[in-house]
């Protein structure tokens, strides 16, 4: 009987130890799985992330294409503004120039008949002269639009840095864009490597 109580007793305590065991490793079941659920979370956060990066950086070189198509439409109407300015200087240059030589003929047709029309010669000295107040002041307004066209150029080409500068921007965002998808990804593969060596 006795052999028979201390069998029993030690199936009793080796039970108790397998319950005890059982329980541990049930618990450490739930553990892993909490953690598998977790890495699951971490996943699926990790996934939103990269595709909100993804469409950032979709986003972003959209926006820095659109600002290069802009500047150069800019740039085109910068270099028709001044094909424009070089003709209009052009042609003031020989508007000038054809007025100056008109004067110098009528200078000279005036000393040719000067013995013979002193009076009207004084007459039309006058008429001359006032001709020439009228070019002159001809020639201030049409240099007056001039200085206004090459006001015109250079904010133009203020306008144009700004838009370089805006472009480097634009590149910046995109390069950081990218190193964090690439970051974040790392970190989630060094949680997934971690998690598979601890189980």
């Amino acid at each position: 009987m006795n052999v028979l109580r201390d069998q029993t007793m030690a199936l009793n305590v080796e039970l108790q130890q397998r319950q005890t065991e059982q329980e541990k490793l049930l618990a450490q079941r739930d553990d892993v799985s909490s953690q598998l659920q977790e890495v699951n979370r971490a996943n699926s956060r990790l996934l939103e992330q990269l595709t909100e990066l993804g469409q950032e950086k979709d986003k972003l070189q959209q926006e820095l294409e659109e600002t290069r198509k802009t500047a150069d439409k800019r740039k085109d109407m910068l270099d028709e503004l001044a094909i424009d300015v070089a003709q209009e200087k052009s042609r003031h240059k020989k508007e000038l120039s054809d007025a100056r030589l008109q004067h110098e003929k009528k200078v000279l047709g005036m000393r040719a008949r000067y013995e013979k029309e002193l009076c009207g010669l004084h007459e039309d000295k006058n008429r001359t002269e006032e001709e020439i107040h009228s070019q002159l002041r001809d020639e201030k307004a049409r240099t007056r639009e001039l200085e206004s066209l090459q006001q015109t150029v250079e904010e133009l080409q203020a306008q144009i840095q700004s838009m370089e500068g805006t472009k480097g921007w634009f590149e910046r965002r995109l390069k950081e864009a990218e190193g964090t998808a690439e970051k974040s990804a790392l970190e989630h593969q060094e949680q997934v490597q971690l998690l598979a060596n601890n189980s």
